[in-house]
């Protein structure tokens, strides 16, 4: 672990980040033909035919998906949009907007860590360390609040005891074969660079020169040092998006990161202590859920990727001197950090209790925001580890243990176990100052895999995928109906332990795959039968769940064949009425 010590100072810009000058740095959305190079973007940028456009030659373009509203139109014209970044007087703008290739002109947005940096809140009076809550703003929401970043709560260890991470690590898991990937000002990296001091870090962006600067004040080593000291055996991919302090570079990082999911699968976890501390610094980035940026965020999500957010460092009872008037409920949680499909986390402490400045709902993207707390002031990379900033690392160190337990493991599953087990500091359920309280990490694995971290589930899986390759090498039969029996086997145990129903339904699919399996091998039409049971069974489970009227005609369906087929074989009547009371239940269903 790196030397106990605050940042250096960092230089304070002189003027607002949104502060207009006689030019602007700009994003470009240019409307291309499909499957156009970099290259090709570039030479048609050039030609923009606007006096005074400056095209960045050294920003290679980045891929976006068209909003929603416009995708089908732009797949009916194999069009696609690029963004390139570049600089113009600001009068300028409706010029490139009014070119017939060019979709929007956005604000290069400025960005900056959230982390609470003592030495410059010092020297600039922000009002921070060692501070009663700040009336100018209004009282603690959840009294008594941490208004004191300066004074560590415990080390590293004791958040993991607190949280229950320890009890995790001792069931054996402590984020083995995950890789987190932190975006945030760089790291210096252990073997990369003269006096790299953070370990485990494999990769990242820019791709010449990761794990060679650490900017922001050290800030990504403070971040990536939480992940690990939550997930001590993950791997880190360093993503510096600090170079320019701008939204271009982040949408860099993100297409990286993207890039790298779609040839290997990880990063699995994107850890995010940053963004805007005032919405006048870009209104456009700030609420409109279709800024570039924001849109790449859902396309990292919808790769599979899990995403985290700090929440900000703006709430009402201490604000960042950042904030200026942007400071409280309503006014704190800006842009994709608040976006309804992230993870966006706010910071307490080990005592449990809230940190002041931990921004507030609602955000502006999603009323019901943020959706936990983590936790920040301990002993770290620095003598104290602060902000938001350091909760969205420890929550991120968290996800990852529960991805190594379950490989399978989604944004919505994971936002919703770490909710469903917070410990509530404040009013009863979720509230706009904690969310639904502080992430309880042993609560929330158990929910997902339950007691014991799946062990007993994950020896029917290991057993499955032994049928599996025995088939693939003697393409006997009877060893695929074992790997669908140990898949069910599989399945039901998940059942017991979470009483999840998605685990039962895929209970009923993989039985009835071994009895049509073993209908395969020996022609007896007693497997057949139970084939048509157990797919019913599938379908009636897959109605309960998602409420969709075709699973339930299909359980009607399937039931009829059910007993159509005991009835050919024992000749009962009653298997007669019953096939025609469920087909008769099954043409209803289809008709209305």
């Amino acid at each position: 672990m790196a030397e106990e010590k605050s940042p250096p100072p960092v230089k304070k810009p002189a003027v607002s980040p949104r502060q207009e000058s006689e030019s602007v740095p700009v994003l470009v959305e240019m409307r291309v033909e499909r499957g156009q190079t970099a290259a090709q973007s570039m030479q048609m940028a050039g030609g923009l035919n606007i006096t005074g456009l400056q095209v960045d030659n050294t920003y290679e373009p980045v891929p976006l998906q068209a909003p929603p509203d416009e995708a089908a139109q732009f797949e009916a014209e194999r069009k696609e949009i690029v963004l390139i970044r570049g600089i113009i007087e600001e009068s300028r703008i409706p010029e490139i907007e009014a070119q017939e290739n060019v979709v929007k002109v956005h604000r290069d947005t400025p960005i900056e860590p959230f982390g609470i940096n003592l030495e410059e809140e010092v020297e600039a009076e922000a009002d921070f360390v060692q501070l009663a809550p700040n009336a100018a703003f209004g009282t603690c929401p959840i009294p008594p609040c941490d208004c004191s970043p300066g004074t560590a709560k415990g080390a590293i260890p004791d958040v993991a005891r607190y949280l229950g991470v320890d009890q995790i690590w001792a069931a054996g898991r402590k984020g083995q074969g995950i890789v987190i990937g932190i975006v945030d000002g760089g790291i210096s990296a252990a073997g990369r660079v003269t006096g790299g001091t953070i370990p485990r870090v494999i990769g990242g962006w820019p791709t010449a020169n990761w794990g060679t600067r650490a900017d922001w004040g050290r800030h990504g080593n403070m971040t990536a040092t939480d992940a690990l000291g939550m997930a001590p055996q993950a791997h880190v991919y360093d993503i510096r998006i600090s170079d320019g302090n701008a939204i271009s570079s982040a949408l860099s990082g993100f297409q990286w990161a993207i890039n790298q999911h779609r040839a290997n699968g990880t990063p699995h976890i994107l850890s995010n202590s940053w963004g805007i501390y005032q919405e006048s610094w870009d209104r456009n980035y700030a609420r409109n859920p279709n800024h570039p940026f924001t849109r790449k965020v859902v396309e990292a999500l919808n790769q599979g990727i899990l995403v985290l957010f700090a929440a900000g460092n703006c709430g009402e009872a201490c604000p960042s001197g950042r904030c200026g008037g942007d400071a409280g409920p309503g006014k704190s949680i800006w842009g994709a950090n608040g976006h309804p499909r992230v993870m966006t986390v706010g910071a307490a402490n080990t005592n449990g209790q809230l940190v002041g400045y931990s921004s507030q709902g609602p955000a502006a993207l999603d009323p019901n925001k943020p959706d936990f707390c983590s936790i920040s002031h301990f002993r770290g990379y620095f003598a104290s580890d602060t902000g938001t900033s350091a909760a969205c690392p420890v929550a991120a160190g968290v996800v990852a243990l529960l991805k190594q337990c379950k490989a399978d493991l989604t944004q919505e599953a994971a936002k919703e176990a770490l909710k469903g087990t917070a410990r509530n500091i404040g009013p009863s359920g979720w509230d706009k100052h904690s969310g639904s309280g502080i992430i309880q990490a042993k609560a929330a694995y158990d929910k997902l895999c339950g007691p014991g971290g799946g062990k007993k589930c994950d020896a029917y899986r290991t057993k499955a995928s032994q049928y599996l390759a025995a088939y693939k090498k003697t393409k006997n039969r009877k060893y695929l109906c074992q790997y669908y029996r140990y898949l069910a086997l599989y399945y039901r145990c998940r059942f017991q332990q979470t009483k999840d129903r998605r685990y039962l339904c895929r209970y009923y699919f993989y039985w009835a795959k071994y009895y049509q399996c073993l209908h395969g091998v020996t022609k007896n039409r007693k497997y057949l039968c139970a084939y048509y049971r157990e797919w019913a069974a599938y379908h009636c489970c897959m109605y309960q769940v998602t409420k969709k009227r075709a699973y339930l005609c299909r359980c009607y369906y399937y039931r009829a064949l059910y007993y159509r087929c005991l009835y050919a074989i024992t000749k009962k009547a009653s298997y007669l009425r019953f096939y025609k009371k469920y087909f008769d239940l099954y043409k209803r269903c289809v008709k209305k």
